[in-house]
Protein backbone atom coordinates (compact mmCIF):
# COMPACT_ATOMS: atom_id res chain seq x y z
CA UNK A 1 0.00 0.00 0.00
CA UNK A 2 3.05 2.46 1.16
CA UNK A 3 4.59 1.79 -2.55
CA UNK A 4 1.59 2.49 -4.45
CA UNK A 5 0.21 5.43 -2.77
CA UNK A 6 4.03 6.70 -3.07
CA UNK A 7 3.65 6.46 -7.07
CA UNK A 8 1.29 8.39 -7.14
CA UNK A 9 2.56 11.42 -5.02
CA UNK A 10 3.73 14.59 -6.45
CA UNK A 11 7.89 14.39 -5.31
CA UNK A 12 8.88 17.50 -3.55
CA UNK A 13 12.65 17.91 -4.69
CA UNK A 14 15.30 18.03 -2.22
CA UNK A 15 19.10 19.48 -2.10
CA UNK A 16 20.87 20.30 -5.02
CA UNK A 17 20.96 19.18 -8.29
CA UNK A 18 23.98 16.69 -9.98
CA UNK A 19 24.16 14.43 -12.74
CA UNK A 20 22.38 16.05 -15.27
CA UNK A 21 19.49 17.57 -12.98
CA UNK A 22 18.82 14.75 -10.58
CA UNK A 23 17.44 15.53 -7.63
CA UNK A 24 16.54 13.76 -4.02
CA UNK A 25 13.06 14.36 -3.65
CA UNK A 26 10.20 12.76 -1.31
CA UNK A 27 8.01 10.53 -2.08
CA UNK A 28 5.20 9.47 0.20
CA UNK A 29 7.29 7.71 2.97
CA UNK A 30 10.01 7.11 1.37
CA UNK A 31 13.03 9.04 0.19
CA UNK A 32 14.10 8.43 -3.58
CA UNK A 33 17.48 9.24 -4.27
CA UNK A 34 19.12 9.28 -8.09
CA UNK A 35 22.49 7.42 -7.01
CA UNK A 36 23.59 4.26 -4.89
CA UNK A 37 22.26 3.40 -1.61
CA UNK A 38 24.72 0.25 -1.35
CA UNK A 39 26.71 2.17 1.40
CA UNK A 40 23.61 3.85 3.22
CA UNK A 41 21.61 -0.12 2.93
CA UNK A 42 24.95 -1.89 4.72
CA UNK A 43 24.54 0.82 7.51
CA UNK A 44 21.14 1.83 7.95
CA UNK A 45 19.26 -1.86 7.33
CA UNK A 46 19.42 -4.24 9.84
CA UNK A 47 19.36 -7.11 7.30
CA UNK A 48 22.39 -5.83 5.67
CA UNK A 49 25.39 -7.97 6.30
CA UNK A 50 27.22 -5.68 7.26
CA UNK A 51 24.74 -5.36 10.65
CA UNK A 52 24.06 -8.60 10.72
CA UNK A 53 27.72 -9.10 11.72
CA UNK A 54 28.28 -6.45 13.42
CA UNK A 55 24.91 -7.17 16.08
CA UNK A 56 26.23 -10.94 15.90
CA UNK A 57 29.85 -10.24 16.81
CA UNK A 58 28.47 -7.86 19.92
CA UNK A 59 26.13 -10.45 21.22
CA UNK A 60 29.19 -12.54 21.10
CA UNK A 61 31.74 -10.66 22.11
CA UNK A 62 30.02 -10.27 25.37
CA UNK A 63 29.34 -6.17 24.27
CA UNK A 64 26.08 -3.68 25.35
CA UNK A 65 22.89 -5.57 24.10
CA UNK A 66 21.93 -3.60 21.04
CA UNK A 67 25.96 -2.11 20.71
CA UNK A 68 25.06 -0.69 17.84
CA UNK A 69 21.37 -0.12 17.90
CA UNK A 70 21.97 3.91 17.36
CA UNK A 71 21.76 3.17 13.74
CA UNK A 72 18.44 2.74 12.59
CA UNK A 73 16.28 -0.07 10.86
CA UNK A 74 15.67 1.81 7.62
CA UNK A 75 13.66 -0.57 4.47
CA UNK A 76 15.21 0.19 0.54
CA UNK A 77 14.02 -0.37 -2.54
CA UNK A 78 16.90 -0.98 -5.55
CA UNK A 79 19.66 -0.06 -2.80
CA UNK A 80 22.12 -1.75 -5.38
CA UNK A 81 21.26 0.18 -8.68
CA UNK A 82 23.79 2.71 -10.07
CA UNK A 83 21.06 5.02 -11.00
CA UNK A 84 19.44 5.27 -7.79
CA UNK A 85 16.57 3.46 -5.18
CA UNK A 86 14.43 4.49 -2.99
CA UNK A 87 14.82 4.54 1.36
CA UNK A 88 12.53 4.33 3.65
CA UNK A 89 12.51 8.24 5.27
CA UNK A 90 13.61 8.06 9.09
CA UNK A 91 11.03 8.33 11.67
CA UNK A 92 11.54 9.27 15.60
CA UNK A 93 10.48 10.75 18.07
CA UNK A 94 12.67 13.70 19.83
CA UNK A 95 15.01 12.41 22.80
CA UNK A 96 13.18 13.13 26.34
CA UNK A 97 14.68 15.56 28.87
CA UNK A 98 18.61 14.37 29.66
CA UNK A 99 18.77 12.52 33.30
CA UNK A 100 21.93 11.59 34.56
CA UNK A 101 21.60 7.82 33.36
CA UNK A 102 20.37 8.84 30.32
CA UNK A 103 23.11 11.23 29.64
CA UNK A 104 25.68 8.15 30.03
CA UNK A 105 23.90 6.17 27.82
CA UNK A 106 24.25 8.90 25.30
CA UNK A 107 27.52 9.73 25.98
CA UNK A 108 28.54 5.87 25.02
CA UNK A 109 26.78 5.94 21.57
CA UNK A 110 28.68 8.95 20.59
CA UNK A 111 31.65 7.40 21.27
CA UNK A 112 30.67 3.57 19.28
CA UNK A 113 29.18 6.09 16.56
CA UNK A 114 32.58 7.89 16.10
CA UNK A 115 34.66 4.79 16.82
CA UNK A 116 32.63 3.27 13.99
CA UNK A 117 32.12 5.63 11.03
CA UNK A 118 36.03 6.30 11.84
CA UNK A 119 36.98 2.78 11.44
CA UNK A 120 34.90 2.42 8.60
CA UNK A 121 36.36 5.27 6.69
CA UNK A 122 32.97 7.08 6.50
CA UNK A 123 33.11 10.81 6.17
CA UNK A 124 30.54 13.88 5.50
CA UNK A 125 29.30 13.88 8.68
CA UNK A 126 28.26 17.01 9.78
CA UNK A 127 25.25 17.98 11.53
CA UNK A 128 22.94 18.43 8.77
CA UNK A 129 23.61 15.00 7.76
CA UNK A 130 22.49 13.38 11.39
CA UNK A 131 19.62 12.40 12.63
CA UNK A 132 18.77 12.38 16.49
CA UNK A 133 15.31 11.03 18.27
CA UNK A 134 13.84 7.43 19.43
CA UNK A 135 12.82 5.00 17.48
CA UNK A 136 9.83 2.99 18.13
CA UNK A 137 11.50 0.70 20.33
CA UNK A 138 12.92 3.24 22.78
CA UNK A 139 16.16 2.73 21.13
CA UNK A 140 18.27 6.05 20.56
CA UNK A 141 19.30 6.60 17.12
CA UNK A 142 22.39 8.81 16.04
CA UNK A 143 23.06 8.37 12.55
CA UNK A 144 23.72 9.73 8.94
CA UNK A 145 20.84 10.29 6.33
CA UNK A 146 23.30 10.36 3.54
CA UNK A 147 26.53 7.80 3.46
CA UNK A 148 28.45 8.16 0.42
CA UNK A 149 31.93 8.35 1.01
CA UNK A 150 33.22 5.09 3.07
CA UNK A 151 36.35 3.19 3.03
CA UNK A 152 38.72 6.01 3.47
CA UNK A 153 42.19 5.86 5.41
CA UNK A 154 41.13 7.47 8.28
CA UNK A 155 44.09 8.48 10.59
CA UNK A 156 42.02 11.01 13.12
CA UNK A 157 38.16 11.27 13.92
CA UNK A 158 38.41 14.45 12.92
CA UNK A 159 38.04 13.73 9.11
CA UNK A 160 34.35 11.94 9.29
CA UNK A 161 33.70 15.84 10.55
CA UNK A 162 31.98 14.30 13.37
CA UNK A 163 34.40 16.28 15.23
CA UNK A 164 36.07 19.42 14.11
CA UNK A 165 39.22 19.72 11.70
CA UNK A 166 41.96 22.50 13.45
CA UNK A 167 43.06 23.62 9.46
CA UNK A 168 43.07 27.35 9.47
CA UNK A 169 41.79 27.16 6.80
CA UNK A 170 38.38 25.74 7.55
CA UNK A 171 38.66 25.74 11.63
CA UNK A 172 35.55 28.04 11.94
CA UNK A 173 33.00 26.06 9.68
CA UNK A 174 34.20 22.69 10.82
CA UNK A 175 33.22 23.85 14.33
CA UNK A 176 30.02 24.99 13.33
CA UNK A 177 29.43 21.70 11.21
CA UNK A 178 30.99 19.20 13.14
CA UNK A 179 28.51 16.37 13.91
CA UNK A 180 28.26 16.06 17.68
CA UNK A 181 27.03 19.41 18.23
CA UNK A 182 23.97 17.30 17.90
CA UNK A 183 23.90 15.72 21.36
CA UNK A 184 24.94 19.11 23.15
CA UNK A 185 21.80 20.27 24.24
CA UNK A 186 21.50 16.56 25.98
CA UNK A 187 25.45 15.88 27.17
CA UNK A 188 26.19 19.89 28.06
CA UNK A 189 28.20 22.55 27.31
CA UNK A 190 30.52 21.72 28.86
CA UNK A 191 30.04 17.83 29.06
CA UNK A 192 30.38 16.08 32.79
CA UNK A 193 33.71 14.87 32.72
CA UNK A 194 32.87 11.11 33.44
CA UNK A 195 30.15 11.34 31.21
CA UNK A 196 33.00 12.58 28.37
CA UNK A 197 35.63 9.72 29.78
CA UNK A 198 32.35 7.44 28.83
CA UNK A 199 32.80 8.63 25.65
CA UNK A 200 36.24 7.93 25.20
CA UNK A 201 35.56 4.52 27.05
CA UNK A 202 33.11 3.26 24.57
CA UNK A 203 35.33 4.72 21.28
CA UNK A 204 38.29 2.75 22.63
CA UNK A 205 36.27 -0.42 23.25
CA UNK A 206 34.56 -0.17 19.86
CA UNK A 207 37.99 0.36 17.84
CA UNK A 208 39.06 -2.74 19.77
CA UNK A 209 36.14 -4.88 18.16
CA UNK A 210 36.06 -3.67 14.82
CA UNK A 211 39.85 -4.57 15.00
CA UNK A 212 39.31 -8.13 16.16
CA UNK A 213 36.31 -8.67 13.76
CA UNK A 214 38.34 -6.70 10.94
CA UNK A 215 39.01 -9.97 8.43
CA UNK A 216 34.89 -10.74 8.57
CA UNK A 217 33.94 -7.21 8.11
CA UNK A 218 36.13 -7.11 5.03
CA UNK A 219 34.45 -10.02 3.55
CA UNK A 220 31.55 -8.47 3.70
CA UNK A 221 32.70 -5.43 1.33
CA UNK A 222 34.47 -7.87 -0.82
CA UNK A 223 31.49 -9.68 -1.60
CA UNK A 224 29.22 -6.77 -2.71
CA UNK A 225 28.59 -8.13 -6.46
CA UNK A 226 28.98 -4.32 -7.89
CA UNK A 227 31.74 -3.52 -5.57
CA UNK A 228 34.40 -2.05 -8.13
CA UNK A 229 31.39 -0.09 -10.07
CA UNK A 230 29.80 1.16 -6.88
CA UNK A 231 30.60 5.14 -6.75
CA UNK A 232 32.03 6.53 -3.85
CA UNK A 233 31.48 10.28 -3.65
CA UNK A 234 34.87 12.31 -3.60
CA UNK A 235 34.35 16.00 -2.67
CA UNK A 236 36.74 18.40 -4.50
CA UNK A 237 35.70 21.49 -2.68
CA UNK A 238 32.26 22.86 -0.57
CA UNK A 239 29.20 23.51 -2.22
CA UNK A 240 29.01 27.36 -0.98
CA UNK A 241 32.06 27.58 -3.68
CA UNK A 242 30.42 25.81 -6.38
CA UNK A 243 27.31 28.45 -5.81
CA UNK A 244 29.80 30.96 -5.70
CA UNK A 245 31.11 30.05 -9.29
CA UNK A 246 27.56 29.97 -10.61
CA UNK A 247 26.47 32.89 -9.62
CA UNK A 248 29.39 34.60 -11.01
CA UNK A 249 30.78 38.24 -10.85
CA UNK A 250 34.12 38.69 -8.41
CA UNK A 251 33.21 35.44 -6.03
CA UNK A 252 33.81 33.28 -8.82
CA UNK A 253 37.04 34.93 -9.74
CA UNK A 254 39.25 34.25 -6.09
CA UNK A 255 38.27 30.30 -6.26
CA UNK A 256 41.16 28.65 -5.42
CA UNK A 257 42.52 26.33 -6.72
CA UNK A 258 40.85 27.07 -9.93
CA UNK A 259 37.79 25.42 -11.51
CA UNK A 260 38.58 22.53 -13.55
CA UNK A 261 37.21 22.15 -16.77
CA UNK A 262 35.22 19.23 -15.42
CA UNK A 263 33.51 21.15 -12.93
CA UNK A 264 33.13 24.22 -15.33
CA UNK A 265 31.32 21.39 -17.89
CA UNK A 266 28.97 20.58 -14.78
CA UNK A 267 28.08 24.20 -13.62
CA UNK A 268 27.41 25.08 -17.26
CA UNK A 269 24.36 22.62 -17.16
CA UNK A 270 22.87 23.76 -13.89
CA UNK A 271 24.35 20.88 -11.91
CA UNK A 272 26.74 21.02 -8.58
CA UNK A 273 30.03 18.82 -9.87
CA UNK A 274 29.56 15.44 -8.78
CA UNK A 275 32.64 13.34 -8.57
CA UNK A 276 33.90 10.00 -7.28
CA UNK A 277 36.36 6.81 -7.37
CA UNK A 278 35.57 3.57 -7.60
CA UNK A 279 37.08 0.86 -5.83
CA UNK A 280 40.10 -0.74 -6.35
CA UNK A 281 40.39 1.35 -10.12
CA UNK A 282 42.46 4.81 -10.65
CA UNK A 283 41.48 8.02 -11.05
CA UNK A 284 38.76 10.88 -9.93
CA UNK A 285 35.48 10.24 -12.20
CA UNK A 286 32.46 12.06 -13.11
CA UNK A 287 29.40 11.40 -15.47
CA UNK A 288 29.81 12.00 -19.11
CA UNK A 289 26.38 11.50 -20.24
CA UNK A 290 22.63 11.70 -19.34
CA UNK A 291 22.51 7.99 -19.10
CA UNK A 292 25.14 7.84 -16.88
CA UNK A 293 26.83 5.10 -18.56
CA UNK A 294 30.08 7.02 -19.79
CA UNK A 295 32.37 7.85 -17.74
CA UNK A 296 34.59 10.56 -18.02
CA UNK A 297 38.09 10.99 -15.52
CA UNK A 298 39.97 13.33 -14.44
CA UNK A 299 43.98 13.24 -15.63
CA UNK A 300 46.14 11.11 -13.46
CA UNK A 301 48.93 13.16 -13.41
CA UNK A 302 49.85 16.62 -13.34
CA UNK A 303 48.59 19.59 -10.92
CA UNK A 304 44.70 17.83 -10.54
CA UNK A 305 43.42 16.30 -7.41
CA UNK A 306 44.51 13.31 -6.35
CA UNK A 307 42.87 10.70 -4.19
CA UNK A 308 43.74 9.84 -0.39
CA UNK A 309 44.38 6.34 0.60
CA UNK A 310 41.70 3.79 0.82
CA UNK A 311 41.80 0.59 3.45
CA UNK A 312 42.52 -2.38 1.10
CA UNK A 313 39.97 -5.43 2.02
CA UNK A 314 43.08 -7.75 0.50
CA UNK A 315 44.69 -6.90 4.05
CA UNK A 316 41.25 -7.57 6.14
CA UNK A 317 40.99 -3.32 6.35
CA UNK A 318 43.79 -3.23 8.17
CA UNK A 319 46.16 -0.09 8.32
CA UNK A 320 49.20 1.18 10.23
CA UNK A 321 46.60 4.45 10.24
CA UNK A 322 45.20 2.40 12.88
CA UNK A 323 47.22 2.79 16.16
CA UNK A 324 46.96 6.60 15.14
CA UNK A 325 43.21 6.02 15.41
CA UNK A 326 43.73 4.46 18.68
CA UNK A 327 45.44 6.50 20.29
CA UNK A 328 46.58 10.18 18.94
CA UNK A 329 42.23 9.64 17.79
CA UNK A 330 41.87 9.15 21.38
CA UNK A 331 43.15 12.63 22.68
CA UNK A 332 42.02 14.16 20.01
CA UNK A 333 38.34 12.97 20.60
CA UNK A 334 39.27 13.87 24.51
CA UNK A 335 40.15 17.41 23.46
CA UNK A 336 37.20 18.35 20.99
CA UNK A 337 35.03 18.12 24.07
CA UNK A 338 37.44 19.41 26.84
CA UNK A 339 36.92 22.65 28.84
CA UNK A 340 39.07 23.97 31.65
CA UNK A 341 36.24 23.31 34.30
CA UNK A 342 36.81 19.58 34.13
CA UNK A 343 39.12 18.35 36.74
CA UNK A 344 39.94 15.10 38.85
CA UNK A 345 40.40 11.36 37.81
CA UNK A 346 37.55 9.58 36.14
CA UNK A 347 36.75 5.65 34.94
CA UNK A 348 34.93 4.06 32.31
CA UNK A 349 35.24 0.73 30.17
CA UNK A 350 38.82 -0.18 30.94
CA UNK A 351 39.88 3.37 30.58
CA UNK A 352 41.11 6.08 33.18
CA UNK A 353 42.00 9.85 32.46
CA UNK A 354 43.00 12.36 34.87
CA UNK A 355 42.47 16.13 33.99
CA UNK A 356 45.59 17.86 35.36
CA UNK A 357 45.83 21.78 35.20
CA UNK A 358 47.66 21.36 31.77
CA UNK A 359 47.94 17.63 30.80
CA UNK A 360 45.39 14.33 30.17
CA UNK A 361 46.99 11.31 31.81
CA UNK A 362 45.62 8.21 30.00
CA UNK A 363 45.62 4.91 31.80
CA UNK A 364 44.84 1.74 29.76
CA UNK A 365 44.10 -1.70 30.47
CA UNK A 366 45.04 -4.24 28.04
CA UNK A 367 42.78 -4.58 25.08
CA UNK A 368 40.91 -8.06 24.40
CA UNK A 369 43.50 -10.92 24.25
CA UNK A 370 46.26 -8.89 25.71
CA UNK A 371 46.25 -10.12 29.31
CA UNK A 372 45.15 -8.37 32.44
CA UNK A 373 48.36 -7.10 34.48
CA UNK A 374 48.38 -4.70 37.92
CA UNK A 375 47.11 -1.63 38.13
CA UNK A 376 50.69 -0.14 37.84
CA UNK A 377 51.23 -1.86 34.59
CA UNK A 378 48.45 -0.45 32.85
CA UNK A 379 49.48 1.66 30.12
CA UNK A 380 49.81 5.34 30.63
CA UNK A 381 49.50 8.22 27.86
CA UNK A 382 49.98 11.50 28.18
CA UNK A 383 49.41 14.75 26.46
CA UNK A 384 49.25 18.56 27.18
CA UNK A 385 45.61 20.10 27.35
CA UNK A 386 45.95 22.33 24.70
CA UNK A 387 44.88 20.50 21.67
CA UNK A 388 44.00 22.89 19.06
CA UNK A 389 46.24 22.32 16.73
CA UNK A 390 44.98 18.84 16.20
CA UNK A 391 41.30 19.49 17.40
CA UNK A 392 38.54 21.96 17.77
CA UNK A 393 36.80 23.01 20.61
CA UNK A 394 32.67 21.98 20.17
CA UNK A 395 31.66 24.56 22.30
CA UNK A 396 30.73 27.59 20.61
CA UNK A 397 28.66 30.75 22.20
CA UNK A 398 26.24 30.21 19.11
CA UNK A 399 23.81 27.43 19.67
CA UNK A 400 22.74 26.98 15.77
CA UNK A 401 22.42 23.44 14.57
CA UNK A 402 22.47 22.57 19.12
CA UNK A 403 18.84 21.79 18.33
CA UNK A 404 16.64 19.24 20.33
CA UNK A 405 14.78 18.12 17.29
CA UNK A 406 14.96 14.97 14.93
CA UNK A 407 16.44 16.96 12.28
CA UNK A 408 18.25 19.96 12.04
CA UNK A 409 15.78 22.81 10.67
CA UNK A 410 16.89 24.21 6.85
CA UNK A 411 17.34 27.02 8.24
CA UNK A 412 19.29 28.15 11.38
CA UNK A 413 20.65 31.10 13.19
CA UNK A 414 23.25 31.85 15.23
CA UNK A 415 21.80 32.79 18.32
CA UNK A 416 23.77 33.44 21.98
CA UNK A 417 24.76 30.84 24.04
CA UNK A 418 26.97 29.45 26.71
CA UNK A 419 30.61 29.01 25.71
Amino acid sequence: MVRDLSLRAVPHHLGDSHNFGRRVSMRGGRVAKPRTLVWEWLLLSADSPLRRLLDLAAEQDGLERDAFGFLPDLKFIRARSRDGGEVERVTLEPLPAPSPKRRRALARIVGRSIALHSWLGVSDLHWENLVLGVDRRGRVVFAPLDVEMILADLSLPTETKLLPDADPEVAAICRHACGVRRVLPYLGKPIDAADLVAVAGAYRVTLAFLDRHARKIADVFARLPALRETPIRVCLRGTDEYVRARSGGAGAETLWPPLLDAEVEQLARGDIPYFFRLYGRPGIHYYGDRALRRLERLPLHGDVPQLDPVLQLSRGLRSPSRRSLREEGLFTLVGAFDHPSLAGTYASDGLEITFAPRTLVVKLEPRAGEGRGKAEDREELRSSRNLGAFVGSVYLPCRCGEVRTVFVPPVTVCEPGPA
